[in-house]
């Protein structure tokens, strides 16, 4: 099942960390505290993060941000799009370019 599709971060390569929506995040977090992730080729695992913010984005607002984190993703390409996708039957989460 897609869940987004989203352009890599210029921080992603550097921390491993890809920002999603918060319903992926909502959607993801039945995966528990860490899930399969498969990763242009490569499977390891992941996790959920979220970070308080009071950003630019929100006004100053406080808001939340929310991330799937793992070294897997440090392989990701700045700028690049990728497809964010759950794989129910196998409880896991893919993220490839497209």
């Amino acid at each position: 099942m897609l869940l987004e599709q989203r352009r890599v971060s210029r921080k992603t390569p550097l921390d491993g960390k890809l920002e999603i929506s918060a319903a992926s995040a909502a959607r993801l977090a039945g995966l528990g505290a860490e899930f399969s992730l498969t990763s242009a080729g490569h499977q390891g695992s992941a996790r959920l993060e979220a970070l308080a913010c009071t950003c630019a984005k929100g006004a100053g607002e406080r808001h939340v941000h929310h991330f799937v984190a793992s070294p897997l993703l440090k392989e990701l390409a700045t700028g690049e799009e990728v497809r964010v996708e759950l794989d129910e039957e196998r409880s896991a989460l893919r993220v490839e370019p497209t």
